[in-house]
């Protein structure tokens, strides 16, 4: 068969390959190089440029991207950069493994459409939830509530005696006066207790006003509303754990029910 026929045969088939070629997500200019190398053997840029009918830069380019995919290498042939094609052979099994990777790609894809469509529903990011473990991690939420409280103002619902008992009367102190310190005013509700009168009488001196919840409702954890922040904290003695959750619905939420309680306490 002569060079003619060749062309012949490759013109009559160029329907049914650009097909092909478009399931492998190549623009034009990459389908047309990529056409010119499976025609010929070992091609200059030039050369490929010219029967593409593309400029020259365009044409590196193009065979840079066709490189990148795996469809085009080049060869040095008496001191001359070449490009050939993948083998034509080849071509069924790189498009096989294409449609594989792009199947792979739409379930991850399907998998994340719920939180996508929350996103976008939302207009905002999910909410944001730190998790901290220990004594130590407890403190350090804590220091959440001081550092990063931009409105200057807390609300807390507090076991008390639960919190003294786990993290200590020193430290407490030195929570509260880092809190008076920074400006930060409280509004405490907390089951009356010895630990929650005592702490009443301390409100002018820590900027705090504490009200009274009924002591049969006493409990061993604390729940503090901050910004668009709320820390929740347990003192289970074996494990103390705190959770600080960052959202505005869930904040708005938890504010309205402080409200309600507080117009409640004593």
């Amino acid at each position: 068969m002569t060079k003619s026929d060749n062309r012949y045969t490759l013109f009559a088939m160029i329907p049914s390959l650009k097909k092909a070629l478009e399931t492998l997500d190549l623009n034009k200019n990459e389908q047309a190089v990529l056409l010119v190398l499976l025609e010929s053997g070992p091609m200059l840029a030039s050369s490929i440029a010219r029967t593409a009918k593309l400029n020259r830069s365009t044409t590196y380019g193009v065979l840079k991207l066709l490189s990148d995919k795996g469809l085009a290498s080049s060869v040095k042939k008496k001191g001359a950069e070449r490009y050939q094609s993948i083998a034509s052979d080849q071509l069924p099994n790189y498009i096989e493994r294409r449609r594989s990777l792009l199947a792979e790609t739409k379930q991850q894809i399907a998998e994340l459409v719920p939180q996508l469509n929350l996103l976008r529903s939302k207009g905002k990011t999910l909410p944001k939830v730190q998790f901290f473990e220990g004594e130590e991690g407890v403190k350090q939420a804590y220091e959440d509530t001081l550092e990063n409280n931009k409105g200057k103002q807390l609300k807390d619902i507090s076991g008390i005696d639960a919190a003294f008992r786990t993290l200590g009367e020193s430290w407490a102190t030195y929570y509260l006066k880092k809190r008076t310190k920074l400006g930060i005013k409280c509004i405490d509700l907390a089951p009356e207790s010895e630990w929650a009168r005592k702490s009443k009488a301390d409100d002018k001196k820590y900027l705090r006003i504490t009200k009274f919840l009924p002591a049969q409702y006493g409990f061993d954890a604390e729940l503090a509303l901050y910004d668009n922040k709320i820390g929740i904290f347990s003192y289970a003695q074996e494990n103390p754990i705190a959770l600080i959750i960052e959202d505005d619905t869930v904040s708005d939420m938890m504010q309205k029910l402080f409200d309600c309680l507080e117009q409640n306490a004593k």
